[in-house]
């Protein structure tokens, strides 16, 4: 059966298989994912984007069908995804990335009833059954909820929105972290049984052992999305209580989001990707203002911080930018006439860069 042909609109949708339906979450968000990735021509900035919709609706179109009182009963056993409970979680995961797809098309008032209906399954959490990334979409939804409500200006309604995904990081880092134990003991005792068992079906074990790193990755990855929901929502209460005016909590969010980015990144700024990732001069240049900001409450230790962190930021950025230009160095010196043989890579390296230099005082 071809999922992906199932379900060509809501009239036309009937339940499928639990396992179909499975795969079928599976290989769209697999594929949405990689549509995200893209960059598209100025001329078409989401062309992308509108195909990635187009999947996600067929998606969740075809868990509301298996959600619906005729939809296929649950196997013997439970076993199956093609519970209720469990195609209505999914229908709420394809839910809140179409939400997150029409903000990023700029089609806001479209998203907000998406996103709305699918926070409070998230948040319950009933039918995730450790589905990959359903802890960091729960903060990802409320996040966004909060940003169209400040963008209606209603401040109160963005604050409390924002509160209740900071309160939800707690729990999902816990989730992830319970995942990532269940898995370390699994592999524990497959890894003993592999030891007793020395010599005798490799194939497996080496099956085994490729099935648990992979698992070991997606944990990871969910760890890290967890993360990076959670440092946005501290950099979105920042400027909600911004706009309410609360420039002291405005200030302890800002303080707050730099201090992640820094503590997730290390420093570099370009570094971790995702959105840890930030420009090493709009960061300094924010420590500067809140080094403003300290100094006139009084706090000129807080002040002093900031400004040898902006400090330090800058400095680690100009030397990752001295290590990036040296291995492009080493890298094109090895690739020219002589660069292979020994210390002949840093001799022509060293011409190439000499010539560069030459080449630009000359102009």
């Amino acid at each position: 059966l071809d999922s992906h042909m199932c379900c060509m609109s809501a009239a036309s949708c009937d339940p499928i298989e639990a396992a179909d339906l499975e795969a079928l979450l599976s290989s769209t968000l697999s594929e949405a994912a990689s549509l995200r990735a893209v960059r598209d021509p100025d001329e078409a900035p989401f062309r992308s984007r509108y195909t990635e919709r187009e999947l996600l609706r067929e998606l969740q179109q075809q868990a509301s069908a298996n959600a619906a009182p005729l939809g296929l009963p649950t196997p013997p056993g439970g076993g199956g995804g093609g519970s209720t409970e469990r195609a209505r979680f999914i229908e709420a995961v394809a839910a809140a990335r179409l939400g997150a797809n029409l903000m990023d098309t700029e089609e806001g008032t479209a998203a907000r009833p998406l996103l709305e209906g699918a926070v409070a399954v998230l948040v319950a959490g009933a039918g995730a059954r450790d589905m990959d990334g359903a802890e960091a979409l729960a903060i990802e939804a409320l996040n966004r909820l909060g940003i169209l409500a400040a963008n209606r200006e209603d401040q109160a309604a963005s604050l409390a929105l924002l509160q209740q995904a900071l309160e939800r990081y707690e729990p999902a880092r816990r989730a992830v972290l319970a995942r990532a134990d269940a898995l370390s003991a699994v592999g524990d005792v497959r890894r003993s049984r592999r030891q007793l068992s020395a010599g005798a079906g490799a194939e497996s074990a080496d099956r085994e052992a490729a099935e648990e790193e992979a698992a070991a990755a997606r944990v990871a990855a969910d760890a890290a999305a967890v993360e990076e929901a959670h440092t946005l929502t501290c950099f979105y209460l920042a400027q909600a209580h911004g706009n309410d005016g609360d420039v002291r909590e405005s200030a302890r969010w800002c303080l707050r989001t730099m201090q992640r980015q820094l503590d997730r990144v290390g420093g570099g700024g370009e570094a971790g990707g995702g959105e840890h990732s930030f420009d090493a001069h709009e960061w300094a240049r924010n420590a500067a203002s809140l080094s403003g900001y300290y100094c006139g409450e009084g706090q000129y230790a807080a002040a002093e911080r900031c400004l040898h962190a902006a400090d330090w930021v800058l400095k680690a950025r100009r030397a990752e930018e001295r290590r990036r230009l040296q291995r492009e160095r080493e890298v094109e010196g090895s690739a020219l006439p002589g660069g292979g043989g020994e210390g002949g890579g840093a001799v022509v390296a060293g011409a190439a860069a000499r010539s560069r230099r030459q080449h630009q005082e000359c102009e």
